[in-house]
């Protein structure tokens, strides 16, 4: 229980998007619904039930609860009611007491609910009604129409591939569809698509589809992998593609391809192919390798992680009311942002073989030219790359109001933050700086021992307990016990 790990300092304890305090002295509190909600709607999170908050100095206190198989009881009768609860996402063993500072507490661990669940939602006496609830931050929130709108997409399978009626075959730039049909002749040499008329090529890829008129017409996915931006704008009125190069920090950008700028198509197809001939000739000299060919046109392990960062948050954006793809090359990082929320639990995303799209026709388009193999192995790969070459995991976070989901990929390893210096004749190691030892803290999902930070950053062991310890002090660093030494991570 994650709980647990901070339960030892009670002057510590916080709630957060993922934990949540309630008193609990007699039954189950009102507003606990409401948390239900909220986190089976964001990405789950824990109530502790037994846990009083001091309203003047908003410290909290384990009171625990006198009779926590009454309240376990009572929980899971009330979250099977249909008449109180919409819909009971919990797991079997999702409800535990357990003993903490000589007190019982009862522990609910929400999970997030699985992508044709949501809404979530709960009875409302005031309102007479169900109503849908969001976590952000540690409040519960009740769900806007554009969080109502994205959970309802993710619960139609294959809503990207709906037939748009009012767009014919003239919204396709023409250049994009011969670009993509070379790359695929290319890449299927064998294929009898290759023969195929342009409309009926385009129906095998799944970029037609017939409408309620018997004709085809283009798919939310063929618009925007095909389309020109002035047309998929008129669908979509926020779309919008961004690539940055911020590399020299002397300008705004270094280089800008925005879909906006009406210089090119701005579908998804063209801002892919341009981003990773981008990232592949920026990757090229610090990583040469041949140029025998792979997906990308290249066997550099990093261009292919890094392209399959961009194509990962390209088929996973919700473009719904917001649609945003956001991608900034900096100096010391490749920052990889999309509309939407996770589909499946982090975790679980980047251990791979569990492949849960948003657009699962945007998936089998890109897929046609090897810009993704729809394994479920996407984020697995960038991270094995990531921690073999730089010797840094990524960091994926989310965020909400809107909805986003960001991939940080840092490009100072290990071997990079280890600078060494001359000085009187002796090889000493330069100072590491706050903000670089929190970065490098940051990058380890599962936090880091004080003899990590010293791998990590090449200082000796003992500067870097003391670094820690200081940052720790400050409050910037979380501090877990783990056998004789304390595991660090940073404060959310």
């Amino acid at each position: 229980m994650g709980f647990l790990s901070d339960a030892g300092e009670l002057d510590d304890l916080r709630e957060g998007q993922y934990l949540e305090f309630k008193e609990a002295a007699f039954s189950l509190p009102r507003d606990m619904w409401e948390t239900y909600s909220a986190f089976a709607n964001a990405e789950g999170g824990e109530i502790v039930l037994g846990v009083r908050e001091d309203k003047e100095s908003h410290r909290f206190y384990l009171d625990g609860v006198p009779n926590p198989d009454d309240l376990i009881a009572e929980f899971w009768s009330t979250v099977r009611n249909k008449q109180k609860v919409e819909r009971d996402v919990m797991l079997f063993d999702g409800v535990e007491t357990v003993r903490a500072n000589g007190v019982d507490l009862v522990v609910v661990s929400v999970p997030r609910a699985e992508r044709g669940e949501k809404p979530v939602r709960v009875y409302d006496r005031s309102e007479k009604s169900f109503v849908a609830y969001v976590r952000r931050g540690p409040g519960d929130f009740k769900a806007s129409d554009s969080d109502i709108s994205l959970m309802r997409y993710d619960g139609i399978p294959g809503a990207d591939r709906k037939a748009l009626s009012q767009f014919g075959m003239d919204c396709f730039d023409q250049e994009t569809v011969a670009r993509y049909r070379s790359i695929y002749a290319s890449s299927k040499p064998k294929s009898p698509w290759n023969q195929d008329s342009t409309e009926d090529f385009l129906y095998h890829i799944g970029a037609l589809a017939k409408g309620r008129d018997s004709s085809l017409h283009p798919t939310q996915a063929g618009l925007l992998a095909f389309g020109y931006e002035y047309e998929i704008t008129n669908y979509l009125p926020q779309y919008l593609l961004d690539y940055r190069e911020e590399t020299s920090g002397n300008l705004r950008w270094d280089d800008r391809a925005v879909s906006q700028s009406g210089d090119w198509s701005g579908n998804l197809v063209d801002f892919y192919l341009s981003v990773s001939d981008r990232l592949n000739r920026y990757f090229k000299m610090p990583y040469s390798t041949d140029e025998t060919g792979t997906r990308h046109g290249s066997r550099n392990v990093v261009t292919e992680a890094a392209n399959e960062a961009v194509v990962n948050a390209l088929v996973h954006a919700y473009y719904g009311e917001k649609s945003e793809v956001r991608i900034v090359l900096k100096s010391d990082s490749l920052v990889v942002v999309n509309s939407g929320s996770m589909l499946i639990d982090r975790d679980i995303a980047i251990a791979g073989g569990a492949s849960e799209t948003r657009n699962p026709t945007l998936m089998r388009i890109f897929s046609f030219i090897g810009a993704s193999d729809r394994a479920g192995s996407g984020l697995f790969d960038i991270w094995l790359t990531w921690q073999k070459v730089f010797g840094r995991e990524p960091v994926l976070s989310e965020s909400h109001a809107p909805s986003m989901v960001k991939i940080e990929l840092p490009l100072l390893g290990n071997t990079m933050n280890k600078v060494k210096e001359e000085r009187n004749g002796r090889e000493v190691t330069a100072r590491v700086s706050d903000d670089d030892l929190l970065n490098v803290i940051a990058s380890s999902l599962h936090g880091m021992l004080a003899k990590d930070v010293r791998d990590a950053t090449g200082m000796s062991e003992r500067s870097a307990q003391e670094r820690v310890k200081a940052l720790a002090d400050e409050g910037k660093l979380r501090k877990v016990k783990e056998g004789r030494s304390f595991r660090y991570f940073v404060r959310e």
